[in-house]
């Protein structure tokens, strides 16, 4: 008997796993939703606001919920449920209670993770009560068993029931190239590139947001000296600015990622750029098979 099957490409974009991070208050939250909203309508998505985030306060109409904690019962007062009972509520009742629900967003998932660690810690007393601890890193045995133990119990839960969405935060990293030790600058995640890398294998796209900006130098009016002569002193003026998503940079500046090689390399930022991007990616995929994208 011979196993495997063809895969077939689905055109639909919240058929597959999608990372956006960026910088805050760069507007993630507001074009994911408006993607959403434009694909499968209000009902078909939810945002899970981990943590500390609030981002969803400040957005007339998303659809969310709050996930403060690993574990806690449904609140109705302050709109808040555990992020486990949550997953664990829509893969019991999908066909019943969320039958239009197509992808769910994590907003922030760095929060996620933070979120699974008091559970860790829990886990590891309830399996070891004469040895228990209270820190992460103390827990399984130590030397990041802990850290590494949250990122599984998360991949665990995102693995099953509806497709997801990442949201998450950047920043400058110095990091050195594997191949020639030379050390260079790239815009990735702030969180720990242990816990980015793991969520990374997960996604079937990851863009980068950014703000693109033109800076020219201007005059100050004022001057210094350097040796006998007096010379100007300059300035950074910022004459234009845009925001932008990156999916491939072939410099390396920029952490993306894409699984369809047809990716656009960067878009502006907007939902109908989003959309047109992730869809002309998928069908270009799509296009290489013997059936047609119809």
């Amino acid at each position: 008997m011979g196993y495997g099957k063809k895969n077939t490409i689905k055109i639909d974009p919240l058929s597959y796993n999608i990372g956006l991070i960026g910088e805050s208050g760069i507007g993630k939250t507001t074009i994911i939703k408006e993607m959403c909203e434009k694909l499968v309508g209000e009902d078909g998505y939810r945002f899970l606001e981990c943590g500390k985030e609030d981002g969803a306060d400040g957005i007339n109409g998303i659809n969310y919920l709050n996930c403060p904690e690993w574990s806690m019962d449904y609140d109705e007062e302050t709109n808040s449920i555990g992020f486990e009972d949550f997953v664990d509520d829509v893969v019991e009742n999908k066909s019943t209670e969320y039958p239009d629900l197509k992808t769910v967003v994590i907003d922030t998932y760095d929060q996620l993770v933070e979120i699974a660690k008091p559970e860790v810690i829990r886990m590891h007393n309830a399996e070891n009560p004469e040895k228990p601890v209270k820190s992460i890193k103390a827990a399984f045995g130590g030397y990041m068993a802990g850290e590494d133990k949250a990122t599984e119990i998360v991949l665990n839960k995102l693995s099953v029931g509806v497709h997801f969405i990442i949201i998450g935060h950047v920043k400058q990293r110095t990091q050195d190239d594997v191949t020639t030790g030379q050390t260079y600058t790239s815009l990735t995640t702030n969180m720990s590139m242990r816990d980015f890398n793991a969520i990374k294998t997960k996604l079937h796209f990851l863009g980068v947001a950014s703000i693109d900006r033109e800076i020219v130098q201007e005059k100050t009016g004022k001057t210094k000296k350097e040796g006998k002569k007096d010379v100007d002193i300059m300035k950074g003026v910022i004459t234009s600015e845009s925001r932008k998503i990156t999916f491939r940079d072939d410099s390396y500046s920029i952490d993306s990622k894409s699984r369809f090689a047809d990716i656009v390399p960067e878009i502006e930022f907007s939902s109908d750029a989003l959309i047109k991007a992730l869809t002309d990616a998928i069908k270009a995929e799509a296009s290489k098979g013997s059936k047609s994208v119809d």
